[in-house]
């Protein structure tokens, strides 16, 4: 797997209006790249399948404000099967880290049928 950053970060998300969004997209515009997932209007779908045990251990950690934990879960986008990642997303306290590996189609199949190689 990829570290995506080296060390623990901190992931802040903040709810915002309408009118922010779009001050806020017009001034980075000229300074940020558009996401390689983007289609031509600038939007993806990204599409997520979350990993748990029998007895929901990520779920019930979330709820019950663990501080230290970690979740996995396959991704792509816009339906698009050539691209699925495997990621690992770690918390501990409020700094986060995540981990990825690309997968190919026939390994992301193995894992939704219970097939991990083990």
């Amino acid at each position: 797997m990829n570290n995506k950053n080296e060390t623990f970060r901190h992931e802040l998300k903040y709810q915002i209006g309408i009118g922010d969004y779009h001050a806020i997209r017009q001034r980075l515009r000229p300074v940020m790249k558009p996401d390689e997932h983007a289609k031509a209007d600038g939007r993806y779908l990204i599409r997520s399948i979350y990993f748990d045990n029998m007895y929901d251990k990520a779920l019930r950690e979330k709820i019950s404000g663990v501080q230290k934990r970690e979740k996995f879960r396959i991704r792509y986008y816009n339906d698009n099967f050539s691209f699925l990642i495997l990621e690992k997303k770690m918390k501990w306290n409020s700094l986060c880290m995540k981990m990825d590996a690309r997968l190919t189609e026939e390994e992301c199949r193995a894992i939704l049928t219970g097939d991990t190689g083990g």
